[in-house]
C-alpha cells in the first residue's frame, strides 16, 4: 500500500484543477492506476470523491510516463462513470511490426524531455532492435553507447512502450542504432474516448434565434468522441448544438475539421473562463480518420 514515500507523494486537492488536464499520472493507495497524465476531472464533486479516497503521484516525472504492467486503469469521463482498459505485458515478436514503422525515443536521463522519431530497420529476437539514428534540424543527435531510452510506438489499436539501452551506435554503412532487445513490452489498448492535451484555437458557430453567431475558443483536450473548449464567454447551455471549426497538424499535414457537437457540461475555472465539455455528433469518415490519427500522434508524443 502506498503512503508518501521515496517514490510517491500524496496529491493535495489544490493541485488538481477541474476541467484541466492532469500534469502527471495518479494512483490509489494500492498502486492501481487511477488517472492517466492528461486526463480531466470534470467537476469539483468528482475531485472531492477522488481526493478523499487517496491519490498519489510519482515524485520523479519519469515515473509518470507509464503505469505498472498488468494493472487495470480507469479514467474519469464526462458522465461520472468509469471506462476500464487493460494494460498488459507482451513480447516484441508477437506485435505485427513492419520495416519503416515510426518509433519515438526519449532519453531516461533526469530532466530530459526531448523526444525523437526514428524508423524501425529490423530486429533479431533476443539480440537487438535496429533503428535509424535520431535527428534534430537535419543533424544527427549524439547518442552514447549504454545510454537508456524509453521507446514508444503504435501498432493496430494498441500503444506500446519498452525501455532499452544503446548497444552500438554506428554510421556504417548508414547511421543506425542497436538497441537492447526488450524482455517484454507494455501494451495498452487505445480507447475510442482516449483524451489528449491540446491547445487548438477554434471557431464556434452558436445558433442564435433565427441566425447564428461566431465565437472563439481554445480546445484544451480532445478525443475522437468529444473535447473540452475554454472560452471567455459562454457558448450556450447544456444540450445546445454547436458547429466547431479547427485545424489539426498531422505529421506536417494540415487538416481542417468542421464538426457538429452538443454541450454536455458547462463550468467556470478560477480565472473566470467558461469550460464546455462537448460531444461530437456524426463524424464524417475523413474527419474521424484524421482525428484518430491526431490523437494517436499526441499519445505518442
Amino acid at each position: 500500500m502506498i503512503t508518501s514515500d521515496a517514490d510517491h507523494i500524496r496529491v493535495q486537492r489544490n493541485e488538481i484543477d477541474p476541467g484541466q488536464p492532469l500534469p502527471w499520472t495518479v494512483y490509489d493507495s494500492r498502486q492501481n492506476l487511477v488517472l492517466h497524465q492528461g486526463s480531466v476531472v470534470e467537476s469539483r464533486e468528482q475531485l472531492d470523491a477522488l481526493v478523499v479516497s487517496g491519490l498519489f503521484r510519482p515524485r520523479c516525472p519519469a515515473l509518470a510516463q507509464a503505469a505498472p504492467a498488468g494493472r487495470h486503469t480507469r479514467d474519469v469521463v464526462d458522465n461520472g462513470s468509469h471506462d476500464r482498459s487493460l494494460e498488459r505485458a507482451t513480447r516484441l515478436d508477437e506485435i505485427k511490426l513492419a520495416i519503416g514503422d515510426p518509433f519515438q525515443i526519449q532519453a531516461q536521463a533526469e530532466g530530459s524531455e526531448n523526444r525523437y522519431y526514428v524508423r524501425l530497420i529490423g530486429y533479431l529476437k533476443g539480440k537487438s532492435v535496429l533503428v535509424t539514428c535520431p535527428e534534430e534540424d537535419g543533424r544527427l543527435c549524439l547518442v552514447r553507447e549504454g545510454q537508456a531510452f524509453v521507446t514508444r510506438f503504435f501498432a493496430g489499436k494498441n500503444a506500446y512502450a519498452f525501455t532499452a539501452n544503446v548497444l552500438r551506435s554506428s554510421t556504417v554503412p548508414f547511421p543506425h542504432l542497436h538497441l537492447s532487445y526488450p524482455p517484454q513490452v507494455r501494451a495498452l489498448v487505445v480507447r475510442a474516448g482516449e483524451r489528449v492535451e491540446s491547445r487548438i484555437i477554434c471557431a464556434v458557430v452558436v445558433p442564435e434565434g433565427t441566425g447564428a453567431a461566431t465565437a472563439a475558443g481554445v480546445i484544451t483536450n480532445i478525443s475522437v468522441s468529444g473535447a473540452l473548449i475554454r472560452s471567455k464567454t459562454p457558448l450556450g447551455k447544456k444540450g445546445d448544438l454547436l458547429s466547431i471549426k479547427f485545424r489539426m497538424d498531422i505529421r506536417e499535414i494540415e487538416f481542417l475539421a468542421v464538426i457538429d457537437a452538443t454541450i454536455r457540461t458547462l463550468s467556470r475555472d478560477d480565472s473566470g473562463d467558461f469550460l464546455h465539455g462537448i460531444q461530437f455528433a456524426g463524424l464524417p469518415n475523413d474527419v474521424a480518420i484524421a482525428l484518430t490519427a491526431f490523437v494517436y500522434q499526441k499519445l505518442v508524443q
